[in-house]
């Protein structure tokens, strides 16, 4: 890799489970998983804005990896990114959908910021599921772009103040992929419930219930719902029910977890979440994966660290841990490491 942040050009072989990267706040550990996680979604979790990520007076970034799949078949993948361009290649063909690229290589990022999922708004809990959805579900991504795209359709026509015939032309089309929408989601929330519910158990000793909100009144019909919602989409002219509006419910105790439970446990509740969609996914199709942890002693102590390390190691992932410290961590004696150290920039194989 090359010209990602502050990163010094690097070429490193990670161990294929456990990594920890180890240095002083803002010696490069978070732009090193950030290059990481660009091989998997081509963008950064960090921020939108491309010219951020791209190393100051230099014309583009570049990264390239070498990725084993389930089935012990290696993948090279290339990326280089200018401010105005992306270049992506697989296996030496060019590709043109990075979609390519997440569904060949799952990854999950959890970071300082990860609690946003709970704090922020539905569009974060609705991004959480469609991630698991595209995993295990072949075809979704088609069902996503079709709804998404007669949903357009649809507030077009309110925008532009079009008949009511004209509009309610759209009701039937977006009801059928609806339904599909819909019902992938449920399915995915339902087997996805108990392995969170087992997750939150042992991480903090809390049962986290889910439960998805479809985006229309409960107990309505989608049909019925978008019926009684036409006045109000055509005062304000937009579609207001639908999966778009949908939302991810999440209680312990009968209370909502952004009010019931700390800021250490809505932290521990995210790394459930994201451990559930990993465990899930290897469940059903053995399929490889990559879990980034950034900074994962903040606001964390000895025990829930320990714990979480130990369920990071069960997932059978290629974990990659960054912390000031690699002591703070402990790692199975059974389980196979690399400690890696970050200063100025440069990244090096710390050998015990």
């Amino acid at each position: 890799m090359h010209s990602v942040r502050n990163l010094a050009e690097c070429k490193i072989e990670p161990d294929a489970r456990f990594n920890l990267i180890e240095g002083v706040n803002a010696s490069g550990k978070t732009s090193f998983l950030e290059a990481i996680y660009l091989i998997s979604q081509v963008k950064s979790f960090r921020t939108h804005r491309i010219n951020h990520i791209i190393q100051y007076k230099k014309p583009e970034l570049q990264v390239v990896a070498k990725y084993q799949d389930h089935t012990e078949y290696t993948h090279v993948i290339g990326l280089s990114r200018s401010r105005s361009t992306t270049k992506i290649h697989l296996n030496k063909q060019v590709i043109n959908l990075s979609s390519k690229l997440a569904a060949l290589v799952p990854i999950q990022v959890i970071t300082p910021e990860s609690h946003r999922l709970l704090e922020d708004g539905p569009k974060y809990r609705r991004q959480f599921i469609d991630w698991g959805v595209f995993h295990v579900e072949h075809g979704f991504l088609q069902t996503w772009k079709d709804y998404h795209r007669t949903l357009r359709q649809r507030n077009a026509a309110l925008r532009q103040n079009q008949s009511k015939q004209q509009i309610q032309s759209w009701d039937q089309p977006l009801t059928e992929v609806t339904q599909k929408f819909h019902q992938a989601r449920v399915e995915y929330i339902d087997a996805l419930a108990p392995i969170v519910k087992s997750y939150t158990e042992q991480l903090f000793g809390e049962v986290v219930s889910l439960e998805y909100l479809s985006g229309w009144p409960k107990g309505e019909g989608f049909t019925e719902a978008l019926e009684k919602s036409y006045e109000q989409d055509c005062q304000f002219r937009h579609t207001r029910v639908g999966p778009h509006r949908a939302d991810l419910s999440m209680k312990s105790n009968g209370i909502t977890v952004q009010v019931g439970l700390s800021r250490g446990q809505q932290k521990l509740l995210v790394c459930a979440l994201r451990l559930a969609q990993i465990q899930y996914l290897q469940h059903l199709s053995q399929q490889s994966c990559i879990i980034l942890v950034d900074d994962l002693p903040a606001e964390l102590d000895k025990a829930h660290r320990d714990r979480l390390m130990a369920l990071l190691d069960e997932t059978d992932a290629q974990i990659f841990v960054t912390t000031t410290d690699a002591k703070l961590l402990a790692v199975n004696p059974q389980t196979s490491k690399k400690v890696f150290h970050v200063e100025h920039g440069k990244i090096k194989e710390v050998v015990y």
